[in-house]
């Protein structure tokens, strides 16, 4: 099965060839990573004992990770860790929040064979944790083929991704087979995997490890002094719309416009998943006449002046930027994608809007509708009425944090669950 893959693998990339040239050369994140990847510089592990090597694909998973990482620290203080990422964003993330807890930060290879044995032949693993996606098959072919446990933790089959892999089953029968073992999020999740061919006796249910996070802590004194770096009023509301993707914006900025008619002191905080369109974004907002600046520029304003509108083009503060929030809406949700952790509102105790797609949070955002701490809206007119609603009612937006953070805090307990597991492998 392994030749038969790295056989129609090439060729597919052949293929692809000239549309890879293309999104190579206009996409300046590529153009970052391609040969980082291609030839990754990765840990080399001299004398002692062999690392603990991590993987998060992107952003979401290192941060789901740091607190699994944080607790395998301080567990196995004498082995290395070291953490693989997939993307830019990923490893700015995890230089940023986990620079300090791990051995190193790298680049993990494209699944090409060479690639793949030249990286885990440097870094020569005691055992590998995958978090909760970016499963290739060259790589569980190889660490199995090496004897290295291979973990897949806070696993995780969406509806649409049990489709693919089940269409794939061919192939992905043998890499599910192939892992140590799988600590799932829910027994739906459990149920799915060894449906895709893993062994039972080798998938368990720990929870969500992204309910450990730890809660980020922003005083009243800081939330002031965040208020007033970004020009917004004492008295103003403030409508925080994180993690958003092309086709939501604008329906916030309709959104927006709207309720202004009834909350003229509204002010909009806009956190594009990637701040790479961040000026894209306030080039809409400007044309409909707002004033809004980017998060970059707020100290170079005039004195007095108030922003309607806020865009962030920055890194790494979207969690802090919810300490400032009235009402919060997760993006990556109106449209067909998946959603975004709502986890790091609810730790805040902010009352949270998302869209019909959360089906990459599906259990987390089940519970947070059914305790009310969360509302779920179809489409753009029902964000609207609700929000609206909210903002009206300060009683409400209370009570909807409290029980928001009751979630959070009440579904705590995946990581030591999770690392119960790999203690078997160490």
């Amino acid at each position: 099965m392994i030749i038969l893959y790295n056989i129609l693998f090439l060729i597919s990339i052949v293929l692809a060839l000239p549309f890879i040239f293309v999104k190579v050369l206009t996409s300046e994140k590529r153009q970052k990573t391609v040969v980082r990847r291609l030839r990754p510089e990765a840990f080399i592990r001299a004398s002692g004992a062999r690392p603990i090597w991590i993987h998060a694909l992107s952003v979401g998973e290192v941060l789901a990770c740091s607190s699994l990482i944080k607790q395998i620290k301080k567990t196995y203080a004498e082995r290395p860790v070291v953490l693989s990422v997939s993307t830019l964003t990923g490893h700015e993330v995890a230089e940023q929040r986990l620079k300090s807890d791990v051995d190193a930060i790298f680049f993990s290879p494209y699944d090409l064979l060479w690639s793949v044995r030249k990286t885990i032949g440097s870094v020569d693993p005691g055992i590998f944790i995958l978090v909760e996606s970016d499963i290739w098959p060259n790589f569980t072919y190889e660490m199995k083929r090496r004897h290295i446990p291979f973990i897949l933790v806070n696993g995780r089959v969406s509806p649409r991704s049990f489709s693919g892999y089940m269409r794939l089953s061919f192939f992905m029968k043998g890499v599910f087979l192939n892992m140590s073992s799988i600590c799932a999020q829910t027994e739906m999740d459990a149920r799915r995997f060894v449906a895709l061919g893993a062994a039972p006796d080798k998938v368990h249910v720990t929870g969500n490890i992204k309910f450990d996070q730890p809660p980020i802590s922003v005083s009243e004194e800081e939330v002031r002094a965040l208020r007033a770096s970004m020009r917004i009023g004492g008295t103003a509301r403030v409508f925080v719309a994180g993690s958003t993707h092309e086709g939501e914006e604008s329906i916030l900025l309709r959104c927006f416009e709207a309720l202004k008619r009834n909350a003229p002191d509204l002010v909009l905080v806009v956190a594009p998943r990637d701040p790479g369109r961040a000026g894209r974004v306030q080039g809409m907002f400007r044309q409909a006449g707002l004033r809004a600046p980017l998060r970059t520029e707020l100290g170079k304003v005039a004195v007095g002046f108030a922003p309607e509108a806020i865009i962030v083009d920055t890194m790494g503060e979207l969690r802090r930027l919810y300490a400032i929030a009235h009402v919060v809406f997760v993006g990556k949700s109106l449209i067909n994608l998946g959603g975004q952790n709502p986890l790091e509102p609810a730790a805040l105790k902010k009352p949270i809007v998302f869209g019909p797609h959360m089906f990459n949070f599906a259990l987390i955002a089940e519970r947070l509708v059914q305790e009310g701490g969360a509302l779920q809206v179809a489409n753009e007119e029902e964000l609207l009425r609700e929000a609206g609603s909210l903002l009206a009612d300060p009683g409400r937006l209370n009570a909807m944090g409290k029980k928001a953070y009751d979630v959070f805090r009440m579904n705590r307990g995946a990581v030591e669950k999770t690392l119960a597991v790999i203690k078997g492998f160490l």
